[in-house]
């Protein structure tokens, strides 16, 4: 949603969370298979575990992030990071 919001207004603020999204994603969601995780937990205990679940739409949703990143920024990392 905010890569959308970056593209639709321009606006720095929504840029900057979306690289965020990108990055906590890459960095929290992914598992070793690079297939993007379901859930994660927030719970002091958990680490930031993950359920394992793996659904086609989060990776979907990801795809569809990332290429509205690129396609605004033109940033080639976009487009290799992920």
């Amino acid at each position: 949603l905010s890569a959308l919001l970056a593209k639709a207004t321009s606006n720095q603020t929504y840029l900057i969370a979306a690289q965020s999204s990108a990055a906590f994603i890459k960095a929290h969601l992914y598992n070793t298979n690079s297939v993007v995780q379901d859930t994660i937990s927030a719970r002091e205990n958990d680490s930031c575990s993950t359920s394992g679940n793996m659904w086609p739409y989060n990776a979907g949703l990801m795809i569809e992030g990332l290429a509205t990143l690129y396609s605004f920024t033109q940033n080639a990392t976009m487009q290799s990071l992920y």
